[in-house]
């Protein structure tokens, strides 16, 4: 957490300071209104930590709209920013010196404004993406067992009965038979939240509802996070194995940033505890950093994970998490038989606005083959977009 929050204010006082010297200063003149600027882009690089105070101690109504300012606020930064770098770098390779900072603001501030009105569009809407993987792992008696991923609802100041709304329509028109959330369904103070409780715990699947724990339930206090998941009716996994009907062996590993709040499991080694898993059933891995371990493929049939967003910003965003990661959505065959999944989330961890990545809930479909002549284990990608 020291480390996010150290490149985050970074970041931004650069973002700033680049602003200012580039395109305020020299368009300002008297020396009062700059030091105006200067205190108060000083304040805006500190202005997330309003949003945490509000959230801890102030009305909740507030927090939502106080919240809801600042993140957006830093979502058009940075696209200016972006868009006035864009044109800082066409004048400096074409030298087209009339292009003023006056007319780059002019340029540039439309743009940020417009990118920044349909990326927050982008966050209300929801792709259900459907996931067929065939396998001969099921009983006889069971053609197919559907299960509903969902991913990074990031419940807090901001996000909450919307987002909620969105997993249950798709909930109500697919009727899973197991629910599982692969992390960050929290991101805040959620001892005021208790309605959250009540409308998620009407969510429910016959062979139950799993969580594992994320980066962010650990950054807001991860005591208080399990508390609100397992009164929603989730049951959460902490490095531990769940038996789900007869077929299926549901893995539930640990964030790793449990290690910065000493809250992971002593001794535990991931390679040797999945590989000591026995493979006559179907082996579900929920895991919320798409972080796999070389040593373990061929140890689990799926793994499902979020974390990503998808890079939120398609392009760059993309690149940058495929650094990082496995992948920075969607499938991905690890080879020995094994798969990775990462959902793009249903919520978002900083300002609400997406671009070209869509938030999404998972429904995957594993198709019993055993009566099949000709049996072939393969996983089918398939994509559908709810209106809603």
């Amino acid at each position: 957490m020291f480390w996010f929050l150290l490149v985050f204010f970074t970041v931004f006082s650069l973002i700033y300071l680049y602003l200012y010297l580039t395109k305020i200063r020299p368009l300002v003149k008297r020396r009062n209104l700059r030091k105006f600027f200067v205190f108060l882009f000083s304040l805006l690089v500190f202005s997330p930590v309003l949003i945490r105070y509000a959230d801890q101690y102030l009305d909740p109504l507030f927090s939502k709209w106080l919240a809801f300012l600042v993140l957006m606020w830093i979502g058009f930064v940075l696209y200016l920013c972006v868009f006035c770098v864009v044109f800082d770098l066409i004048k400096i390779v074409f030298r087209w010196e009339a292009l003023t900072s006056k007319k780059i603001l002019l340029g540039a501030v439309p743009l940020a404004l417009g990118f920044s009105a349909y990326s927050y569009y982008e966050t209300l809407g929801l792709e259900v993406i459907r996931l067929q993987i065939r396998t001969d792992k099921l009983p006889l008696q069971a053609s197919q067992v559907k299960i509903m991923q969902i991913s990074d609802l990031h419940l807090g100041p901001f996000l909450g009965q919307e987002k909620i709304e969105l997993v249950k329509k798709v909930w109500e028109k697919e009727k899973p038979d197991l629910i599982v959330n692969t992390g960050d369904l929290v991101d805040g103070n959620m001892r005021k939240k208790d309605h959250l409780v009540e409308e998620l715990a009407k969510i429910t699947a016959p062979l139950g509802k799993y969580a594992v724990m994320g980066n962010h339930e650990y950054y807001r206090g991860w005591k208080q996070a399990l508390e609100f998941i397992e009164k929603s009716g989730f049951k959460v996994l902490k490095d531990e194995t769940e038996i789900v009907g007869s077929f299926l062996v549901l893995v539930g590993l640990d964030d790793r940033d449990c290690r910065y709040y000493k809250a992971c499991s002593p001794g535990f080694d991931e390679n040797t505890f999945l590989c000591k898993i026995p493979r006559d059933k179907f082996v579900l891995v929920l895991k919320h950093q798409p972080v796999v371990q070389k040593e373990t493929i061929g140890c689990f049939n799926l793994m499902l994970s979020g974390h990503t967003h998808g890079g939120l910003y398609k392009g760059i965003g993309s690149f940058l998490v495929k650094l990082l990661y496995e992948t920075d959505r969607g499938l991905k065959y690890l080879g020995k038989g094994s798969y990775l999944f990462v959902s793009k989330g249903v919520g978002t961890g900083g300002p609400p606005m997406r671009f070209l990545t869509p938030p999404d809930v998972v429904i995957i479909e594993l198709i019993n083959i055993k009566n099949e002549k000709q049996p072939e284990g393969r996983a089918v990608l398939l994509r559908e977009r709810y209106k809603m």
